[in-house]
């Protein structure tokens, strides 16, 4: 399997709309009420966040959505609203990770954080992110308390 994980820039989102918009509502369906695609397409289109697909051949095989946060002493990347087929994690979390902290030093954050099942525990702690309730969390430097 040769999966490919990229951003998708922003001039271009129309393009990908008919692969990920299952994958959308299924992260929708994750998220229990708090938003819906409408509002996943609105943080999307304004620049809020940003998306991040994975494909094969051209095939959309799942997404994921970024924000750049700004806490009042750094900022962080969370990542957030992901769906993807049936164990694709497993194939591409090593490729995952490595982009999105490579992106996250680009952008000046200070970690990354996601919000997900904590079923994702296994797959977060061997990379050095603490589960936090099911929060994950990861800094590339040590911070203060």
């Amino acid at each position: 399997m040769s999966v490919e994980f990229s951003l998708v820039p922003y001039g271009v989102l129309y393009t990908v709309l008919p692969g990920v918009t299952k994958y959308l509502e299924v992260a929708r369906e994750w998220a229990r009420g708090r938003v819906s695609v409408d509002d996943l397409l609105r943080l999307l289109f304004t620049g809020q966040m940003q998306l991040w697909v994975f494909f094969e051949d051209g095939q959309i095989l799942g997404q994921l959505m970024t924000e750049v946060k700004q806490y009042p002493q750094c900022r962080m990347l969370a990542v957030q609203y992901c769906a993807t087929e049936p164990h694709l994690s497993d194939v591409v979390e090593d490729s995952t990770f490595e982009v999105l902290e490579k992106y996250a030093k680009e952008v000046g954050c200070a970690g990354v954080e996601m919000t997900g099942r904590s079923g994702w525990s296994k797959h977060v702690a061997k990379r050095g992110y603490d589960t936090k309730s099911v929060v994950f969390q990861k800094f590339f430097e040590v911070r203060p308390q």
